[in-house]
Order: C-alpha cells, then sequence, then structure tokens
C-alpha cells in the first residue's frame, strides 16, 4: 500500500508541475508569441483627468480592399502628424483632447502593452516613456512606434483597433526593459529636438536601434532564445537623456502635470 501511495504521489507531482506550466519565461509568455493566453499588466493605464481619447486607436497603413488588393489612398493629412515611440512593426493613429484651460502633458510609461482589440494583427509593446503636450481645449492626433509581440502576425491596417491595456508584468520583458533604462530609442529622442536643442547624433541610428531591439523582442517573445552579451553591449552603445531631458517622479510616483516634449520633425 506504501508503494502504491509513493507512486500515486510521484505521479501527481508530474501533473502539478504540467499545470503549473512557467509563462514568463523566453519563449512563454503569456499572450505574446505562440504562448496562449492573455496579456499579463501589473498595473492599468488611466489617461490623466481632463485628458480624452478622440475616437478609436487605429492602425496607420492603409486597408485592403474587398479583392484582396491594397486600396490606394492619398491622405496628405497624415504627413502633419507626428510620431512618437518606438519600434517599427507596430504604428498606430490616435487622437488626444484636453478639455481642461492649461497645457498638459500625457505620458506612455515604458512597458506599457497596446493590445489588438479587433482584427488578427500583432499586439503592441512600448519599449521607453514617451510624452505628448496638449494645449489647452484642443485635440492633436499622433502616431505611436511600438514594437510586435507575435511574430508572424501581420502588421496592423487601418482596419485594425487597439486598446491601450496596461505595463507588462512580465519579469523577462522587464529584464531588457531595464537595461533600456533611459536610453534615447524613440524616434523623437533620436530625431526631435528638446528645448531647441539638437537631436543625438552619435551612436546607432533610429533605424539601426528598431531594428536590433525588434529582433530582440522576437527572441524572448517567440524565439525562446534570451538576452545575449552582444545585446547587452549593443543597448549599452545607445545615448541616454541627460538629466533635463527626464521628467522627474513626485512624491506619489507621479509624472508632472506638463514638461517639454521632444519636437519631432514632421515629413
Amino acid at each position: 500500500m506504501n508503494r502504491i501511495l509513493f507512486v500515486l504521489t510521484i505521479f501527481s507531482g508530474f501533473i502539478l508541475a504540467a499545470c503549473e506550466k512557467n509563462f514568463d519565461s523566453p519563449g512563454e509568455i503569456q499572450g505574446m508569441g505562440d504562448t496562449p493566453g492573455d496579456l499579463q499588466v501589473k498595473e492599468s493605464f488611466k489617461l490623466p483627468q481632463g485628458i480624452h481619447l478622440v475616437g478609436d486607436i487605429k492602425g496607420s497603413d492603409a486597408p485592403y480592399a474587398k479583392t484582396g488588393e491594397k486600396q490606394q489612398i492619398i491622405d496628405d493629412a497624415k504627413s502633419s502628424y507626428p510620431c512618437f515611440g518606438s519600434g517599427k512593426a507596430v504604428k498606430l493613429q490616435l487622437t488626444l483632447l484636453n478639455t481642461g484651460n492649461s497645457p498638459r502633458s500625457v505620458f506612455f510609461p515604458k512597458g506599457l502593452l497596446w493590445k489588438c482589440k479587433f482584427g488578427k494583427f500583432q499586439h503592441g509593446l512600448q519599449a521607453q516613456t514617451t510624452w505628448v503636450c496638449l494645449q489647452p481645449n484642443s485635440s492633436r492626433t499622433i502616431f505611436i512606434d511600438l514594437y510586435c509581440l507575435n511574430l508572424g502576425i501581420p502588421g496592423p491596417d487601418q482596419t485594425a483597433n487597439y486598446s491601450i491595456l496596461g505595463v507588462t508584468s512580465s519579469k523577462v520583458l522587464w529584464n531588457l526593459l531595464n537595461l533600456i533604462g533611459w536610453k534615447k530609442v524613440n524616434n523623437e529622442m533620436r530625431n526631435g529636438t528638446f528645448n531647441a536643442g539638437k537631436g543625438t547624433e552619435d551612436g546607432p541610428s533610429y533605424e539601426e536601434i528598431t531594428e536590433k531591439l525588434q529582433v530582440i523582442i522576437h527572441n524572448l517573445t517567440n524565439n525562446g532564445i534570451d538576452l545575449a552579451a552582444e545585446d547587452k553591449a549593443f543597448i549599452e552603445s545607445i545615448p541616454e537623456l541627460s538629466s533635463s531631458e527626464i521628467p522627474q517622479l513626485d512624491v506619489n510616483l507621479q509624472y508632472p502635470e506638463y514638461f517639454d516634449e521632444f519636437v519631432v520633425p514632421v515629413k
């Protein structure tokens, strides 16, 4: 009888271990890559009081016609929209409205997950904090660049609909995000100006940064490959923001109501 109980105990242990599979290791992050489940967050995201999202968060590419051929869409208004954030596979368009009587800054924190709600498109990851300034009683349309979390799934077009989910709880991704720190990986930080100062010219270009970081993120989400020494060396080579360019948190860990943004050149 004791032998039977021993065998049953061992067998139950194997079953329990299988049920408790670790969904936070390279290639096994819930909702990312090919791993099933919902994206997990450690904190939700809310816009500041008086700031509202106008309409939906959409993909920026032209939609496909029913025939399968891409429609030719001429949208001159797009040329006036600045692009913030960092990434090469997920570009989203959103409009923000400030209903207050004073200028405000909207901060989108590092690690923010942008979830595809409608359409089978990639989820997006924000690798660096970005912020946008809004004038009183006015709206503003911007693009946000993000990194793809699901290799093999199409990037969003204008039929895609997204929501801002919250900050990822994945320790695997935070190993990367902590390495990035306050590195200048965002488009506005590399190609824009701050207080009329020139953008950073040394270190890797924005294109090189986004190419490399996307490979690293796909390794973590899809390929089961952890950060390598050469990955860490590349990230180390990216210049950092100066102390005057970094918005400081208050005692309640809140960003200031207003902080100058990097001015992005519009093509």
